[in-house]
């Protein structure tokens, strides 16, 4: 019995996490900046740092959808986040879609418990958005590394933001 359990809980895991993926490529596109790679791995320790809805607001502060290409890209995780967790119904009182301006507001009146599952969610989603960030990166010194096997298994961490 437990075997279906931890079974069933390892493709809700997956699913989450598929999911996430998903939302992080839709954010990034194909191919993603040194810079937006940059802030997108600070992403993860703004979260833990600031809390949700400090980073959301900022995230919001920089969103620009006719701006360049990184508050481009601000404003499609602005929405996305948003969509996702209003489609989700992670957040008590709120319909099946919000926009940012509403998910910021939800989250000052959202309770301990929906706000601590949905900064638990968009925590996911982070991660995602770094490591993704970090395989899609177009390099500018591309053609001296393309023949270095550590940078291509994940060697390359040592302060190359």
């Amino acid at each position: 019995m437990s075997e279906s359990r931890s079974g069933a809980s390892g493709q809700a895991a997956r699913r989450l996490d598929q999911a996430a993926a998903g939302i992080a490529f839709r954010i990034l596109g194909e191919t993603v900046s040194p810079e937006l790679r940059t802030r997108m791995r600070q992403l993860p320790m703004r979260l833990r740092g600031s809390g949700l809805a400090a980073t959301y607001a900022f995230v919001l502060s920089k969103a620009d959808p006719h701006g360049d290409r990184l508050a481009q890209a601000y404003h499609r995780l602005a929405e996305q986040v948003a969509s996702h967790i209003a489609d989700q119904g992670m957040l008590s009182g709120t319909g099946r879609q919000m926009t940012p301006h509403r998910f910021l507001q939800a989250l000052s009146e959202a309770d301990v418990h929906d706000y601590a599952r949905v900064s638990a969610e968009v925590e996911t989603l982070a991660v995602w958005l770094s490591r993704l960030a970090e395989a899609l990166c177009e390099k500018k010194d591309q053609g001296a590394d393309s023949g270095h096997v550590g940078a291509e298994e994940g060697g390359g961490h040592d302060g190359d933001s």
